[in-house]
């Protein structure tokens, strides 16, 4: 007889080898997550197994197949100009730009706080925004937005229209396609499922251009820019109560839980560029952060204004 917490292993390990396929079933795969507390830390622990695996053996992803192999580019800290020379800017351009500005449809500002909000744009695309996250959309087609946060845009197609999404020092620019955006002082997250878009900024050498099942990673600390392959079903997983990672640093995962889970939580320097493979559930802000604590062997210390993730004392 297998003992419970090996069957539960085994079927997690089922589990994570089937997440690798097309047609894998995230509804049933959610249902069994939920079902016990035990599911979910031995499918992380299978998970994170997995991609320790993968990293001590490379000759492992030529047998993969034909997939386009991961790129990373580094890109230069955004030049800061001194704050009279952008005054000077602005007062040399106001003139310029007073006229066609009021000419221009006022924009719209949408705001989320713990929930996610849908919005239905005039062509019958849509975005579901995510908690804590600011949207401005501008323009006579809806093709200008500012983005504060994190959203999940599934864009009509249209060769005509030129959508460009402001994000940080970054732009995405599109016209037909379904991708996830998580966007945080630390850096740019951007995951395609359909189509193609490009992201540009005056840091990068050129735009990334990123295909459906890829995935770019740009982190604004270490100035570097990774694509990617993405797993299959994990873009904009957070609408369904999860969030999925492959090798992702600790201080990007907390963020996450800030904006995703509801839950007031910092990290530690020492240990916030650790990585993390696994997914979590996100239903329960303080149950995500224990299990986070858990599986990277980490201390989940509650103060006055949240929690802190640190070394465990010895």
């Amino acid at each position: 007889m297998i003992p419970a917490d090996d069957a539960i292993h085994l079927v997690a390990a089922d589990w994570h080898a089937a997440s690798e396929g097309d047609a894998f079933d995230w509804d049933a795969f959610t249902s069994w997550l939920e079902a016990d507390p035990r599911h979910a830390s031995a499918y992380n622990e299978i998970a994170l197994t997995d991609a320790l695996l993968r990293d001590h053996a490379p000759d492992l992803a030529a047998r993969l197949g034909p997939e386009a192999p991961d790129t990373v580019v580094a890109f230069a800290p955004r030049r800061r100009w001194p704050l009279w020379a952008g005054a000077a800017v602005a007062a040399a351009t106001v003139a310029i730009v007073a006229v066609p500005r009021f000419a221009q449809p006022e924009a719209q500002i949408y705001t989320t706080e713990a929930g996610a909000r849908t919005l239905a744009l005039n062509d019958g695309s849509t975005i579901v925004l995510a908690p804590r996250s600011r949207l401005e959309i501008a323009g006579r087609t809806q093709a200008d937005m500012k983005l504060s946060g994190g959203a999940w845009f599934d864009i009509r197609h249209d060769p005509a229209r030129n959508l460009a999404i402001v994000v940080g020092d970054e732009t995405i620019r599109d016209i037909g396609t379904a991708f996830d955006v998580r966007n945080t002082a630390d850096g740019l997250r951007v995951a395609v499922t359909e189509g193609a878009l490009s992201v540009a900024s005056e840091t990068l050498d050129k735009p990334i251009r990123l295909r459906a099942g890829r995935a770019l990673a740009l982190d604004r600390r270490t100035h570097t820019a990774q694509v990617s392959a993405l797993a299959p079903g994990s873009a904009g997983d957070w609408r369904k109560g999860r969030l999925t990672y492959e090798q992702a640093p600790l201080r990007l995962v907390v963020d996450d839980l800030a904006r995703y889970a509801g839950i007031t939580i910092g990290i530690d320097k020492a240990v916030a560029d650790r990585r993390f493979s696994g997914t979590l559930m996100i239903g329960d802000g303080k149950q995500a952060a224990r299990d986070l604590s858990q599986l990277m062997g980490l201390a989940l210390v509650a103060r006055p204004d949240g929690y802190r993730l640190r070394q465990p004392e010895r």
